[in-house]
């Protein structure tokens, strides 16, 4: 039983992922329909899943020693000060994830810079989530998933609830917040001129927001339908774990966009534009040299005029 609600979960992580993919590339209703209805079958193994977590939290707590138990403190301190604790739970997760990707460039040393520029956005995004998910919670009741042909009878409220939730997040704040706020600060951290951090933008977008929809849009799912909501943004930072790593190989290092590169391009450009000025030949004086080669032709190929006899008989 074990072994099918596993392979049922990564069934569902699978489709969802097709989900995401499918929705960001505009593939047609049809196709996304199936995904949903495919996933439905998996979703009663999961929601066994979500049952046996608080036993998972009962043998936990009986780790403790001495009376201090990790878990409920760390549950009291998100009580007590939530947001300072969500704040310092990302910023630590990214550091580390951050620090593993680091560790798989050999030839350099560790760049102290880089790591701060994810532990500040990593800080300052967990606060936006803080915020902007109970709006997400309260507007995204799964009513315009529902509407769709078929998606209303497939699945409940709950989790055309967490799908719409999941989406909105994935679509709306990442690729319009997220994004946009992560090559200005951590450009701006690792001494990014404004082009240079444009620069990286433009060459990392892509590449960034494909592996997003295929990461997150399964753990956000399973965020938004089966953890507790005082819980959510810490089980996002520890995802955030290796979604740190995964982001920074990608674009964490801002050193091939400094300023110094920036000038070597401009250089490079600059040279070519004027080999490329060099090869080209003013079109005025390209037609009189023709012209005066054509009149040197015709008098080489012209032949001497006899004289007249007239003239002949006068002399």
């Amino acid at each position: 039983m074990v072994s099918s609600n596993k392979k049922s979960f990564i069934r569902m992580v699978s489709l969802l992922a097709t989900l995401g993919t499918s929705l960001a590339f505009s593939l047609g209703p049809i196709e996304i329909q199936s995904t949903f209805e495919s996933l439905n079958h998996a979703l009663p193994h999961i929601n066994s899943a979500a049952h046996a977590l608080p036993h998972a939290r009962t043998a936990a707590s009986t780790l403790h020693h001495g009376g201090f138990d990790p878990l409920s403190t760390y549950k009291e301190l998100l009580k007590v000060h939530p947001l300072p604790t969500k704040m310092i739970t990302g910023a630590t997760l990214a550091v580390c994830g951050d620090a593993i990707a680091q560790s798989k460039v050999k030839e350099t040393d560790y760049d102290k810079q880089r790591a701060s520029s994810f532990a500040i956005f990593d800080m300052a995004y967990r606060a936006l989530q803080h915020f902007a998910f109970p709006v997400i919670v309260a507007t995204c009741h799964g009513q315009y998933l529902g509407s769709l042909p078929g998606l209303g009878v497939s699945f409940d409220a709950s989790q055309l609830a967490a799908m719409e939730q999941a989406l909105a997040s994935q679509l709306g704040i990442v690729p319009f917040l997220y994004y946009p706020a992560f090559f200005a600060l951590t450009g701006a951290i690792q001494g990014l001129t404004p082009s240079g951090a444009m620069m990286r933008a433009k060459d990392n977008f892509l590449p960034l927001m494909k592996r997003n929809l295929l990461f997150w849009i399964p753990v956000q799912f399973i965020q938004f339908g089966y953890i507790q909501e005082d819980l959510q943004i810490p089980f996002l930072s520890v995802c955030g774990l290796a979604w740190t790593f995964i982001l920074s190989m990608t674009a964490g290092n801002a050193k091939t966009y400094t300023a110094e590169k920036e000038v070597e391009k401009a250089m490079l450009a600059n040279t070519q534009a004027s080999v490329e000025e060099a090869t080209v030949v003013h079109l005025p004086a390209l037609a009189a040299l023709e012209e005066e080669e054509e009149m040197s032709v015709v008098r080489a190929s012209a032949k001497p005029v006899p004289p007249s006899p007239v003239l002949a008989e006068a002399r």
